[in-house]
């Protein structure tokens, strides 16, 4: 183990890591020659050592030498000072001589003797053995040589006289002449060298001076006062030069209040400065305060001010630092080292008490004291040594101040005392307060001048006219500006009533009853209550309060200015604690508890004897209120218990195993208080820990639930108690508690819930199976789920048969799959109650249908949208009428069973829905019977019940439905499925198409257009003038159709003059009907009908032409013209000449042929065939001009074609014509003839010459 594995820490200075400006404080020192004297300055602690030393170690060629004159008083003579003056300073004055001799005797026991060699003082230190030795056998060898020298012959003679030959062979060397010259040789060496020493010796030491100073043993502490600097100045001067140190640091001359020292060290200074070519500085370490700021700067030449390390406003952090470092800083409360180290401010302290600490720790732990009080008693003795040692002794500050806790509990009960009867008092006073407001007390002690109060009034208003004297005073007050009388004089003046009223403040009768009067409203009184119950608490709390709880700020000064008297009546008033600048220390670790009764366990050692070290643990775990762990092993409970007050069971640190089992055991009356502070306190945590050991299990079950009904409430949340725990927890409240406790702590159904959620519960090994069954039919438990690999069997089997489980889909698979025997498969979700019901001799039948509405609930929810019960049990179900109509309409839904007769049903109301999910077979019989039995005649549900299916046929036999239902019902039947709407068409046919039967007269409207064709195909609306008539106006989309499939009766029967329609005859000229139909139609109109694009037969086309010609056809006839027969053309020849003049203006394009046929016609004029020639020249070749020019006989144009030249009459037409010609190039050109300008004169193309010469030639005008 390391030396300091501790972390203890040295009080010696510290090197500091950065010394920042001080070092170049020091650096400018010594690099200044004429600095010589320097003071470094600061607090006590304030690192001034440290600074030095670190400056030192970081500059090791500039040496040092410390002197130090540290002093400290010793306690009796503090105690003597303080007693005798406490204003007197601690140092005591010494004389000028005895600082002197210090600082000598500590030189020259610093400084190496070889280095001064010449001074008067002696040092006495320790000879060198080896030179002692040395020194022995010199002048041993010089005798010898001496004694061998002049006695020689002597020696020759015996050595050649011995017997033995070895022994003479090895001395035989010995006897020779030469020998003897060599010793001789060597003693005068030996002699010379001791001349030498005693010459130095005698010039050093000055041996043979005068006896007063023979020997060199000065007493430096003679009582004589002369000064030794004065008296042995040559002396001092010589080992200040000799010291061979370029700093003397002087450290603690402050201690002694004798500013003189600093100036005979000043002066030696400058006479060794002076003298030595070598500079030597000296370093005062000093106060702040040793000198007056004047004196100061005059007598040193460079001061260096020290900056505190430490003080209280940063000695927290190094409480942390110490302890983190020594490792044990977990051990305390933070908020406890922020408070001390507000009162510690000297770093040494600091490190003594963390020093002191650590071996208090170490030595007198055994009995697990509080670090926090630990520590609080050796702050308390590092700064209160005496008072410390006094409090071993049972004397001193703090042990008067425990001593006297009686009288300060006995102080604070009579204040106490006093308050409760104050509250008591004013609570009596306020019940027997006759008065029960302001106003009625006001009227009791509102009194003045009579004549003046009897003419008070209020806006005229008299006191008589109020209903009381209390409502009259209240008026006044709610209005004291309107309050008016009348005075002896008769005046009518205002009456100041709030001034009369603020006298009754000075009344103290008015004021009490005042009080008591306000302290009757219900909340008042309840505060005045409650502050009563605190009272009482606090005084009934008081005997067992530890110091800090008797402190408060009412009676502190009071307490910590106690004295104490000794028998013969001397006072004591322990003026050097109090006076002490860290007394309030005292006050704060004694207010705050961490000096409490419990200080002298932090003082001593524990020694066993009839209390063991361990209950002597455990009791002061509770005095100190730190709780150790429940289990904690108590050696005997029975002494423990007799040491501990009522009052400690109620507090957390009691809570401990061995105790509790020891008071249930023995049936102590504190078990009650034990249990109460376990419910007052939520204490689950030792709940559930005490427990599980088992021991003293059914007392504790008993004494918890009976104490505390509700602690089963809160384990069910406490995460102290894992399942399994709560699980046995609630078995041994059967087991062990009564009904009636188990009534109680079944609030709110708590246990009966947790049992019946609980599926492991059965898991009980050796259960009492008849008290269980009893206990849980007590509670009502309805186990939710069991487990039944884990459960007793007869537990379970008990169970089951007295119906301890809830109905619900878990339980019944497990009847299903372990009582039944069925294999668990789908069908258990499907087809649920055909499974129960297989076994109608097992409870569980019994148990579903006593419970038939619940049971339906959980299989709906549990099928998974699918039932497929056998019909008896589907039947069972739907007809029970225990069930719910909602419940059976779901099952419906669910159900895939198909039932055979919906009659089968006894509830019709459920007809619809079985229609709706397809639940009855798709049957004529189903249809029917529902139409006619359920009331709902052809409604929604039926109508997609016949049309969903889309395999099966319904064939409807008109005469069976008449013979089952009667006509009336089959008439209303067939109304209701051809005003269907809704109907698919295919269902729609599939119920009409063996109808067999047509309306005359037809007149159901708003029927869709596929359902009128599908009557229309059936032959069932009759075609005749009124129903076509019926028709065109209600389904105009279906005239056609019907038209159409009843054509003969249409043109034969239906139309006439009055209700013919040319849309529909132009529809039917196009239908694949005959042409004499398609006549007989066109017989009945004489207006325009088109042929445009259309196919119709010949016969048709010429009717229309002859007698319905549409004249917007004849640009399409014309193009058609080539393309038809004869007998058309001839129509079409007819008609073109009969709208000529319409051809030519709007220039239709006319077939070469029609337009030949026209040229020839007689009835066409020839101005029109003009015309038409020049609007048709552009599409005509050369062939067909010439053949046009032909038949209109125009052979001048026709001569144009064989090259001549003849000439026409100027006008437009022949104008247009030739200049035609000649832009179709059957002409060169054509001019106004030189000869006859009334004519043009035109060249065929077959003339050689060119046009230019033919016009020079004519010189005729060019066109």
């Amino acid at each position: 183990m390391s030396l300091n594995n501790y972390n203890f820490q040295k009080l010696t200075p510290i090197r500091i890591a950065d010394l920042k400006v001080y070092g170049d404080a020091l650096d400018f020192v010594f690099n200044e020659d004429d600095l010589k004297n320097i003071a470094i300055t600061g607090s006590y602690s304030a690192g001034k050592s440290s600074v030095l030393e670190t400056y030192k170690n970081q500059h090791p060629e500039k040496r040092f030498l410390h002197i130090s004159l540290a002093h400290f008083d010793s306690t009796n003579n503090e105690k003597e000072l303080q007693e005798e003056d406490v204003d007197v300073p601690r140092a005591q004055e010494y004389s000028e001589a005895t600082l002197e001799g210090k600082i000598l005797n500590q030189l020259i026991h610093q400084i190496d003797p070889s280095k001064i060699p010449q001074t008067h003082f002696k040092v006495k230190k320790k000879a060198s053995n080896q030179k002692m030795w040395f020194m022995a056998a010199l002048i041993t060898l010089f005798i010898t040589l001496i004694a061998y020298i002049f006695k020689f012959s002597y020696w020759f003679t015996y050595v050649q006289e011995l017997s033995s030959p070895w022994l003479k062979d090895l001395l035989g060397f010995s006897t020779n002449n030469s020998l003897v010259f060599f010793s001789g040789t060597i003693c005068i060496a030996i002699l010379t060298y001791a001349l030498y020493s005693l010459i130095k010796v005698q010039y050093n030491k000055n041996m043979f001076r005068k006896v007063s100073v023979q020997g060199n043993e000065i007493e430096i502490f003679a009582s004589d006062d002369q000064s030794y600097f004065d008296k042995y100045l040559n002396e001092v001067l010589y080992l200040f030069e000799n010291a061979d140190v370029d700093v003397i640091v002087f450290e603690d001359m402050d201690r002694y209040n004798n500013n003189q020292i600093f100036e005979k060290l000043r002066e030696i200074n400058y006479l060794i400065n002076k003298k030595s070519n070598k500079i030597i500085r000296f370093f005062y370490i000093l106060r702040d305060d040793v000198f007056t700021s004047k004196d100061r700067t005059k007598f040193f030449d460079f001061i260096i001010p020290i900056v505190p390390v430490i003080d209280g406003s940063n000695s927290y952090d190094q409480f942390i630092d110490h302890f983190k470092q020594g490792g044990i800083l977990d051990t305390f409360d933070l908020s406890f080292l922020q408070g001390l180290s507000l009162y510690i401010d000297d770093m040494r302290i600091l490190k003594n008490i963390y020093n002191e600490y650590v071996i208090y720790y170490k030595r007198i732990q055994s009995t697990e004291l509080n670090c926090n009080k630990l520590l609080a008693i050796i702050a308390y003795k590092n700064l209160f040594p005496r008072d410390f040692s006094d409090l071993q002794l049972g004397q001193g500050f703090v042990h008067c101040l425990f001593n006297n806790k009686p009288n300060f509990i006995h102080n604070e009960m009579k204040r106490l005392e006093l308050s409760i009867i104050e509250k008591q008092g004013m609570i009596e006073a306020t019940e027997n307060e006759l008065l029960n407001d302001i106003d009625e007390l006001d009227a009791v002690y509102f009194t003045t001048d009579t004549n003046v109060v009897r003419n008070l009034n209020v806006r005229g208003k008299h006191e008589h006219q109020y209903c009381s004297r209390a409502a009259f005073i209240n008026a006044m007050r709610n209005d004291p500006k309107n309050v008016r009388c009348i005075d002896y004089r008769g005046y009518n003046e205002t009456f100041n009533f709030s001034e009369a009223l603020n006298t009754l403040s000075q009344n103290p009768e008015y004021l009490n009853r005042k009080g008591y009067i306000e302290a009757k409203s219900t909340a008042r009184r309840k505060k005045l209550n409650q502050e009563l119950q605190e009272l009482q608490k606090e005084k009934a709390a008081l005997e067992s309060k530890k110091m800090q709880g008797i402190i408060s700020k009412g009676n502190i000064d009071e307490i910590f200015s106690i004295a104490y008297r000794n028998e013969i009546g001397e006072v004591s008033n322990f003026a050097d604690v109090k006076t002490s600048s860290y007394f309030s220390l005292i006050k704060y670790l004694i207010r705050n508890g961490y000096i409490d009764e419990t200080y002298p366990d932090y003082m001593t050692y524990f020694y066993e004897h009839s209390l063991s070290r361990a209950d002597k643990i455990f009791l002061r775990s509770v005095t100190d209120e730190i709780a150790k762990e429940f289990n904690y092993e108590l050696k005997n409970s029975a002494i423990v218990v007799s040491r501990l007050r009522e009052i400690d069971f109620e507090h957390e640190e009691i809570l401990n195993f061995d105790l509790l089992c020891y008071l249930l055991k023995s049936q102590d009356n504190n078990v009650n208080v034990f249990i109460n502070q376990l419910k007052n306190k939520n204490r689950f945590d030792f709940i559930s820990e005490f427990w599980s050991t088992g021991r003293e299990k059914a007392a504790f079950i008993r004494s918890l639930n009976h104490i505390w009904p509700l602690a089963w409430k809160g384990i069910l949340s406490s995460n102290y108690f894992i399942e399994n725990h709560k699980q046995q927890y609630a078995l041994d409240t059967i087991y062990y508690s009564p009904n009636e406790d188990i009534k109680l702590l079944n609030v709110n159904n708590s246990m009966t819930t947790y049992i019946s959620l609980n599926r492991g519960f059965l898991n009980i090994n050796e259960p009492n199976i008849q008290v269980i069954v009893s206990k849980l039919s007590f509670l009502e438990v309805k186990f939710e789920q069991i487990d039944y690999d884990r459960a007793t069997l007869t537990l379970l089997s008990a169970v089951y048969e007295a119906e301890l489980y809830q109905l619900n889909i878990f339980m019944i698979s497990l009847i299903l799959s372990k009582v039944y025997g069925l294999s668990e498969n789908e069908e258990y979700k499907h087809k649920n109650y055909t499974l129960v019901i297989s076994k109608p001799e097992e409870c569980l039948v019994k148990y579903v249908k006593s419970n038939i509405n619940q049971y339906i609930g959980l299989i709906l929810d549990y099928c998974e949208s699918m039932i497929t019960d056998i019909e008896e049990a589907v039947l069972e179900i739907l007809n029970n009428p225990e069930v719910s109509t909602d419940y059976k309409s779901i099952y419906i839904t669910y159900l895939k069973t198909i039932i055979g007769k919906v009659e089968s049903v006894v509830d019709k109301q459920l007809w619809t829905k079985l229609l709706q999910q397809r639940a009855v077979m798709y049957t004529e019989n189903n249809v029917l019977q529902y139409y006619f039995n359920s009331n709902n005649k052809l409604d929604a549900s039926l109508i997609k019940f016949i049309n969903d299916d889309t395999v099966t046929t319904l064939n409807l036999d008109y005469e069976k439905i008449v013979a089952d239902f009667g006509a009336s019902e089959t008439s209303a039947l067939f109304r209701d499925v051809i005003l269907c709407d809704v109907l698919s068409d295919e269902k729609y046919d599939m119920l009409l198409c063996n109808f067999n039967r047509c309306y005359k007269k037809f007149d159901f409207e708003k029927i869709t257009d596929n359902k009128v064709m599908i009557l229309i195909t059936h032959d069932i609306i009759y075609m005749n003038a009124e129903n076509l008539l019926f028709m065109r106006e209600n389904y105009p989309d279906q005239v056609m159709f019907f038209i159409c499939s009843n054509i003969e009766q249409y043109v034969n029967e239906a139309i006439n003059e009055e209700n013919f329609d040319l849309s529909e005859l132009l529809i039917l000229l196009e239908e694949d009907m005959t042409d004499t139909n398609k006549m007989k139609l066109l017989n009945h109109t004489s207006e325009a009908i088109s042929v445009k694009q259309k196919r119709y037969s010949e016969v048709v086309k010429l009717h229309i032409l002859e007698h319905n010609l549409d004249i917007g056809d004849l640009p399409y006839l014309i193009r058609i013209y080539n393309q038809e027969k004869a007998d058309i053309k001839s129509i079409i020849k007819n008609i073109s000449i009969r709208y000529i003049d319409q051809i030519i203006s709007k220039e239709y394009s006319i077939p070469f042929d029609l337009l030949v046929e026209l040229f020839s016609s007689e009835h066409v004029e020839d101005d029109n065939k003009i015309s038409l020639l020049i609007k048709c020249l552009a599409e005509l070749n050369e062939n067909q001009v010439q053949i046009c020019l032909q038949i209109l006989k125009m052979p001048n144009y026709l001569s144009l074609f064989d090259g001549r030249r003849p000439k026409f009459e100027k006008n437009d037409e022949n104008g247009t014509i030739l200049a035609i010609f000649k832009k179709r190039r059957w002409i060169s050109s054509y001019i106004t003839d030189k000869d006859d300008p009334n004519y043009f004169r035109a060249r065929g193309r077959n003339n050689k010459k060119t046009e230019t010469e033919e016009i020079i030639k004519n010189n005729g005008e060019y066109t």
